[in-house]
């Protein structure tokens, strides 16, 4: 008997269609708190191949293999909310970690690009619970029972598909706007201040650096939510191994890598306009025209850990994210009707007594 022991794991284990303890021959998972595969049967680990590196793919240049992920893994359909979910091809029981249905069916679609990189899980499912619950009990209108106990609650370890791109832009711009000034018209009782606003033309060169701007590919968590639960540390993500894969899933990405860049293209586009206004003292916009060229683009895609939890109060499924690198929470709790009324009828109470207030200072 093996206790404690790390065992590497060889090339015939690393090909295998399945990953087993090699002390016992149970199925083993990949264990964000230790950072291996684990056998909760006779606490054996099993290394996963952790390679750093700092490569990035040129977006001329690179070429994209539509088949590269096919081999190991598996792509399986939930009847219930429709996701695509991409699994080990070793995984046998699979519940949707988008919405805890078991209602999944194994699908003929290809799972397509291989990742090139991935941000393994390092919270645990026990270290989001306790964050959520720390986050419930700053959440005034919550009710007081979620807050003590969330009932029925289903939590799931999904990666999630981004493509992040760096490159460094040149932009030249030109606009018009516009200042505001206050001057004084008029005499007598006709006499008063009124606002107007000087306008002035501006034209320039902005350069700036883009580094590992964040895509969302996949369709179920929306880019806004993503970005709640961020950072996520790209800059220093591993290699993709299989093994990281085990015991969780990857959503099946929608999003290709062209359209990616479109998406990305418009929020640094964003970013260009503010960094070009915050130059010039100013209160309106009239236009403002920007080009940019894009220089050096390169690119990743890569896996990122998020933890999804799922539990129902009132007749209502309430969804919450957290990320499953720092622990980062997210998302809509329960409101108590009750705590809502008292709120409301202290509001009233106070402005009632501001009203008397005042009529006891006019009279």
């Amino acid at each position: 008997m093996i206790d404690n022991e790390e065992i590497k794991l060889d090339e015939a284990n690393r090909g295998a269609k399945d990953y087993c303890c090699p002390n016992c021959g149970a199925p083993v998972k990949y264990s964000p708190e230790k950072g291996v595969l684990f056998c909760e049967y006779c606490n054996s680990s099993v290394e996963v191949d952790k390679i750093e590196s700092n490569e990035e793919i040129s977006f001329l240049e690179g070429k994209i293999d539509d088949t590269s992920w096919n081999k190991e893994t598996k792509v399986v359909h939930c009847d219930n909310c429709g996701a695509n979910n991409v699994f080990d091809s070793s995984e046998i029981s699979i519940t949707c970690p988008f919405c805890g249905s078991n209602q999944v069916v194994e699908t003929d679609e290809l799972a397509g690009v291989k990742p090139n990189r991935v941000i393994p899980f390092k919270q645990s499912d026990q270290t989001i619970d306790t964050n959520y619950r720390n986050w419930l009990k700053r959440k005034f209108f919550a009710p007081e029972k979620v807050k003590k106990q969330i009932p029925n609650l289903k939590l799931r370890g999904v990666y999630l598909p981004v493509w992040t791109f760096d490159t460094n832009t040149i932009s030249k711009y030109n606009g018009k706007l516009g200042k505001h000034y206050t001057r004084t018209v008029g005499s007598g009782k006709n006499r008063r201040t009124v606002t107007e606003t000087r306008y002035f033309m501006i034209n320039g060169i902005k350069k700036l650096e883009f580094d590992d701007i964040i895509i969302n590919a996949g369709s179920k968590i929306n880019q806004e939510e993503i970005n709640k639960i961020a950072p996520f540390d790209t800059n220093n993500s591993f290699e993709y191994e299989r093994g990281f894969l085990v015991g969780f899933s990857s959503e099946h990405y929608v999003v290709r890598l062209n359209s990616g860049w479109e998406n990305a293209k418009i929020r640094m586009d964003g970013v260009i306009r503010n960094s070009i206004l915050r130059d010039y003292n100013h209160d309106v916009v009239s236009y403002l025209n920007v080009g940019t060229t894009y220089n050096n683009i390169k690119y990743k895609y890569v896996l990122i850990p998020v933890w999804i939890g799922i539990y129902n109060y009132a007749k209502k499924e309430y969804r919450f994210l957290a990320n499953g690198e720092t622990g980062k929470v997210t998302g809509k709790t329960p409101i108590s009707s009750i705590k809502v009324s008292f709120a409301v009828i202290f509001g009233l109470i106070i402005l009632l007594l501001l009203f008397c207030w005042i009529l006891s200072i006019e009279y």
